[in-house]
């Protein structure tokens, strides 16, 4: 099963990096560690290297551009977003995703000088991301829920739509006060008009965070509770590392490696995962290879025996032949005969046509008039002197065995006797 190292950079330049290994499913398969991206770098053999940066320093936001190529979406992402952007769009990186349900698009917008910076530190230890995603990217959408990951010094919200907020952790009640009133005015008229409490959202609550930070926020959690229809909140022992891996490990999110970052594909890291198939490939290749010469050869062996049953017959049919240059089509034109590309491949026919040669050899005075093969069969026009000739010819081609003749017809004509055979491999 394949598998992920998980490594998260801090958001202080000094801070230490986390990371986990997860398999493919998200399942966790490592303990989760910290330290220098150095002692990172000794996991990443075999792996596949997903980085997660700080979420306060990635905007997210959605767009909404009628363009179908990622490519020119990524060009008119600058312009479609430039009001929205307090700094100069020419020293932002923009990434994106496909489109959502409700048709926007996911995008991710982070300083040229940070993307540079992470990428930096990390070649400088060996470490080559496959994919960079912003931390909030680790947070599942759950329908009608507001999840909430609380840390030392930030929050990451995802509210019910998706759609990612980052503050500190200063504000967290303050913005939670304001998504919960988002929520509950959109509650439809009919909601309005109960005699319920309409300050309370018809939302869930989710909240991670690590038990420091659970006694530290006790007061807000308790008027939280208040305002939302369920408050339910997860400790986090070991930190939000391991629950951000198999969510981004999963479901992903705005891959950073876009555009000019985009991960380009080196043959040489790969041959070794191909060399296996590739092997098994060019075995194939050189099988096939070796098969066909041997029908080459094998059919070339053909040719050259039939051409040389042709030009017996023709020498035992014929007096006074010359030097034939192509013995069969010399057959072929004297006799109308089958064409050799009609019958070469055909079973017994060379033999039969060998047979055929050396019996016209004992028994002189026996002229062919036409030679034809069909379904394993050769079909032999004659003149012969007489009748006991023709059985004479018969018996030598029918004696060793290999071929039974048999005489399909005789016809006497002035002084000679016309007749048909028929010659086909024995079934003794």
């Amino acid at each position: 099963m394949a598998e992920s190292l998980v490594i998260r950079l801090p958001d202080a330049s000094a801070g230490p990096a986390e990371w986990v290994v997860v398999d493919n499913t998200g399942a966790r398969i490592s303990d989760p560690g910290s330290g220098s991206l150095n002692q990172a770098s000794v996991l990443t053999e075999n792996r596949k290297v997903v980085v997660l940066v700080p979420a306060t320093r990635v905007l997210r936001l959605s767009a909404d551009i009628p363009l179908k190529s990622a490519a020119k979406i990524r060009q008119a992402l600058p312009f479609a977003l430039e009001e929205q952007l307090a700094g100069d769009v020419e020293a932002q990186h923009f990434a994106c995703d496909k489109r959502n349900d409700s048709g926007l698009i996911p995008v991710a917008v982070v300083a040229i000088d940070l993307m540079d910076d992470w990428l930096e530190k990390l070649a400088e230890n060996d470490i080559r991301a496959d994919a960079v995603y912003a931390e909030s990217d680790g947070i599942a959408t759950v329908p009608a829920t507001i999840s909430v990951y609380v840390d030392d010094d930030s929050v990451i919200i995802r509210d019910t739509a998706g759609q990612i907020t980052v503050a500190d952790a200063a504000s967290m009640s303050i913005v939670l006060d304001l998504l919960l009133e988002q929520q509950t005015a959109d509650l439809d008229d009919e909601e309005e008009d109960e005699e319920d409490d309409v300050s309370v959202a018809p939302v869930n609550l989710l909240i991670y965070c690590k038990a420091d930070v659970h006694e530290r926020h006790q007061e807000s959690w308790e008027r939280l509770r208040m305002r939302a229809e369920n408050l339910d909140i997860k400790i986090l022992a070991e930190g939000a590392l391991p629950r951000m891996a198999g969510e981004v490990v999963v479901n992903r999110g705005v891959n950073l490696l876009q555009g000019k970052y985009a991960r380009k594909v080196e043959l040489g890291a790969h041959w070794k995962h191909w060399q296996p198939a590739a092997t098994l490939l060019a075995a194939f290749v050189l099988l096939v290879l070796i098969f066909q010469g041997a029908s080459y050869f094998q059919l070339s062996r053909q040719e050259a025996a039939l051409d040389q049953a042709a030009d017996s017959v023709l020498r035992a049919t014929f007096n006074n032949l010359g030097e034939v240059g192509d013995p069969w089509n010399e057959l072929s034109s004297r006799l109308g005969t089958t064409s050799p590309e009609a019958i070469v491949s055909g079973p017994g026919f060379v033999e039969a046509l060998e047979a055929l040669s050396i019996a016209f050899a004992e028994t002189p005075g026996i002229k062919m008039q036409t030679l034809s093969f069909r379904s394993g069969i050769v079909d032999v026009q004659l003149v012969a002197p007489n009748v006991e000739a023709l059985d004479q010819l018969r018996a030598l081609i029918s004696g060793p065995g290999k071929f039974t003749a048999e005489i399909q017809s005789a016809n006497p004509k002035d002084d000679a006797v016309e007749g048909r055979m028929q010659i086909m491999a024995s079934t003794q």
